[in-house]
């Protein structure tokens, strides 16, 4: 098992010989597939009959006749915004409309070698395929996650993918970097940090109920912004004992958050106890 970069989810390598426990095999080689999930059960059955075809000295079944598509793959390099490659960087691929293939969104993805260079393999064929890439730890943020605030005109590579060949020379360049904002939310007379709270982050501009991200989350929270939008922050504690907390510049009294790039702002919010 492998997890991927920049996400918590664990999922089988395609180089791994893995037969998952929903697939059981006989001693006569058939196949039996009992309560896998649809979205997986496509990936986990090539798996297994390559492998079990392969231990046989079977020929090995092709995708297209399991129902998979053939693949093709992606190369290219990740440069920065001065042209120089990245190492580390977290690339994806999807469909030009973001709609999910085989209950997936993401369907391919890796990380730039020392050289800023990337292979994208098992990639499901298609006229348009969006490529991009990101780096939190460099505040290069990602473009296309739904809760991001994305930046204004930004332009990825848009390549067509063919069953069985490898698209070359895509160059996926990163823009200004982001900034961070930390915040410690703790209790005003304990200063301890409070145990969950619930946070609106808002676009400046944009009505709210097009654009605000909100949600619970923990009391020690990091968000990387970009420093081409403003962002209204308010937060509240879980327990609903603690007054509503609003973000305001500390110089200018501003409402509005808005990121350095290649830089991080720590807040400590004191949230007060509500009168009875």
């Amino acid at each position: 098992m492998r997890t991927y970069p920049g996400e918590s989810r664990s999922l089988p390598s395609l180089n791994e010989h893995i037969i998952p426990p929903s697939v059981l095999i006989d001693s006569w080689g058939s196949v039996l597939i009992k309560k896998m999930n649809r979205a997986l059960a496509p990936c986990c059955l090539l798996m297994t009959l390559l492998s079990f075809a392969s231990s046989k000295g079977f020929a090995a079944p092709k995708p297209q006749d399991l129902g998979v598509p053939e693949y093709g793959s992606i190369e290219g390099v990740v440069v920065d915004p001065d042209g120089k490659p990245v190492a580390d960087a977290v690339v994806h691929e999807t469909s030009d409309d973001g709609r999910p293939v085989q209950g997936s969104i993401f369907r391919s993805v890796t990380t730039t070698d020392v050289d800023g260079k990337f292979v994208l393999d098992h990639v499901i064929p298609a006229e348009k395929v969006v490529v991009w890439a990101y780096k939190y730890g460099d505040y290069y943020d990602d473009v296309m996650e739904p809760f991001s605030f994305k930046r204004p005109n930004v332009k990825l590579p848009v390549v067509e993918v063919k069953a069985g060949e490898t698209t070359t020379g895509v160059k996926i360049q990163f823009t200004e970097k982001g900034g961070k904002l930390h915040l410690y939310v703790r209790d005003a007379s304990t200063k301890k940090l409070v145990h969950g709270v619930f946070s609106a982050w808002c676009r400046k501009g944009v009505p709210s109920k097009k654009y605000c991200v909100q949600g619970s989350g923990p009391s020690d929270d990091e968000r990387l912004v970009s420093p081409a939008v403003e962002v209204s922050i308010q937060i509240e504690a879980d327990d609903g004992v603690h007054e509503k907390w609003e973000y305001r510049n500390p110089k200018t009294g501003s409402r509005y958050f808005r990121a350095k790039s290649g830089e991080t702002e720590t807040v400590n919010v004191y949230l007060r106890k509500k009168r009875l």
